[in-house]
């Protein structure tokens, strides 16, 4: 569509007249992106941008893009991540990358490839925002509205909205999204998009995401990720992959339950339901 139809559906978008100074070309509404909706931009010399704007969406969420930009502002020498270009008030512009992106195509040597990557980014001089899983699942819980919260819903969200009891280890950057849907194929390689949930964290709760998003083999995967990144007793970060499991399901059935609450999208509910079914 034309900047100024797209201008009349989003008015977050005027906040971008500045940086470009022409306005661009054209706008199209991105497919996906369930948090928010996103905008690919071509400007007036033809150069291609992704515009993810900010709205109460990301508030119930607990995103933030300004915690966005910073992690890509941080990994802008590693190369797999879009480079943030442009961050207002209103939204963040970022890179678009040119490819494609295929659930089918990625194995789960590539998936696993891909997460080390993210894990081994060197952090001791890099500024990003901190993970905590209990205030995350709290946040969530206390934005849903009384009739959700179901004596069961209770229950579960009772049993696991603490950590773990496993060992401890370094913390690195996580993407907690990190599936197919988010990986583009490109010419020069893979490259991963949808940062807006990173933090640095525990990995075996972001391995677990991972393995549960694209529904692999927990032991497989698990030493193919220890054996890339030379870590020993396979078993008990088996064991403490399986024990994020059911708590990073519960965060997701809360999601989606503020999904349903905001949109009152029937989909969200089931996947809401499904999820509590499986704890």
């Amino acid at each position: 569509m034309t900047w100024n139809e797209a201008k009349s559906l989003d008015g977050s978008l005027l906040s971008l007249e500045r940086f470009f100074g022409f306005p661009p070309k054209m706008a199209e509404i991105l497919a996906g992106g369930l948090t928010n909706r996103c905008w690919k931009i071509t400007s007036h010399t033809n150069v291609p941008y992704v515009w993810r704007s900010v709205s109460n969406q990301l508030f119930y969420f607990s995103v933030s893009r300004q915690k966005e930009y910073q992690v890509l502002q941080a990994l802008k020498e590693c190369r797999f991540a879009p480079d943030p270009i442009y961050l207002s008030e209103q939204g963040l512009l970022v890179e678009w990358i040119e490819g494609r992106v295929s659930e089918k195509t990625l194995t789960e040597s590539q998936l696993i490839q891909a997460l080390c990557s993210i894990h081994d980014v060197t952090l001791h001089d890099k500024s990003l925002p901190l993970f905590s899983f209990t205030a995350k699942v709290d946040g969530y819980w206390h934005k849903l509205n009384p009739e959700f919260k179901t004596a069961n819903r209770q229950k579960v969200y009772n049993q696991y909205r603490t950590l773990p009891s496993i060992p401890t280890v370094e913390p690195v950057l996580c993407h907690f999204d990190l599936a197919s849907y988010n990986i583009v194929i490109t010419k020069q390689g893979l490259r991963i998009i949808d940062w807006e949930y990173a933090a640095v964290g525990d990995p075996r709760m972001d391995l677990a995401m991972t393995i549960e998003l694209s529904d692999h083999n927990i032991a497989t995967s698990v030493a193919n990720y220890c054996q890339r990144r030379r870590i020993d007793k396979i078993d008990h970060w088996i064991d403490s992959v399986n024990q994020w499991i059911p708590r990073n399901r519960m965060m997701a059935m809360l999601w989606y339950l503020i999904g349903y609450q905001m949109w009152q999208d029937v989909n969200y509910l089931q996947q809401a339901m499904r999820i509590e079914a499986s704890l």
